[in-house]
């Protein structure tokens, strides 16, 4: 056999092997997502940084580094850290629509669109009129709410994920705030006394981006994302 008899029969046997290696992938069974298996519970393995400090005044976003740093570092900071840990908070998945958290007096229902998870606490929880303006608008997900007593008003709590029942990513987001007060004397009307407030504040949701319409002149927040990775032991 000649040299160039060889050369083309080689080319023919590689030509040959792609195509079987083509069938082979083309017939090869698409992966099949094993179901649930319930009870299932998740412990929190991981805390991830989702976005940088966003800082908002007088319904705009301050972008200057130097800015948003000196007014975390002179408000106490952010407190949660980007890492890997070990502890003992948990969802405890009962059903695909039902779960149980740690340190939770209420269970939750689920409601369940792709790969987001949608948590509503079957009980209501009271929060001021003040709480409503200064945390509960914040939240993208929350409730419908009703007066009771005292300015005081009932909602449920509502939390969210995306992921599945084995593996799971809690939307988490801090915020620190500082707003400004104007006191008279209370007898003449004079002498204004300028009060700063402030308040920080921790909650498994997302954050609102309309919220930042609502914050003026005397208000400041920061805020910053997280994803609390929660999987099985």
């Amino acid at each position: 056999m000649s040299i160039l008899q060889e050369n083309t029969l080689l080319l023919l046997m590689k030509y040959l092997y792609a195509l079987l290696f083509i069938s082979l992938l083309s017939c090869e069974r698409p992966e099949i997502e094993q179901p649930a298996e319930f009870p299932s519970t998740l412990y929190l393995s991981r805390i991830s940084i989702k976005s940088k400090v966003r800082l908002y005044t007088a319904k705009k976003e301050i972008t200057d580094q130097a800015i948003i740093d000196r007014f975390v570092e002179s408000n106490g900071g952010f407190r949660l850290k980007d890492s890997s840990v070990v502890s003992d908070e948990y969802i405890k998945f009962i059903s695909p629509d039902s779960a149980e958290m740690v340190n939770s007096s209420s269970s939750f229902l689920i409601t369940k669109n792709d790969k987001q998870l949608l948590f509503k606490s079957t009980k209501k929880q009271i929060v001021t009129q003040g709480q409503m303006k200064s945390s509960f608008n914040m939240l993208k997900y929350r409730s419908e709410f009703e007066p009771v007593w005292d300015n005081k008003f009932s909602t449920y709590n509502m939390m969210v994920g995306y992921g599945n029942y084995s593996e799971l990513s809690m939307s988490v987001f801090e915020y620190l705030r500082v707003w400004w007060t104007t006191s008279f004397d209370s007898l003449f009307f004079q002498h204004p006394d300028l009060y700063k407030a402030s308040s920080y504040g921790k909650t498994l949701n997302e954050f609102d981006e309309s919220y930042v319409n609502s914050i003026g002149k005397a208000d400041t927040l920061a805020i910053r994302e997280y994803f609390y990775l929660m999987k099985k032991r």
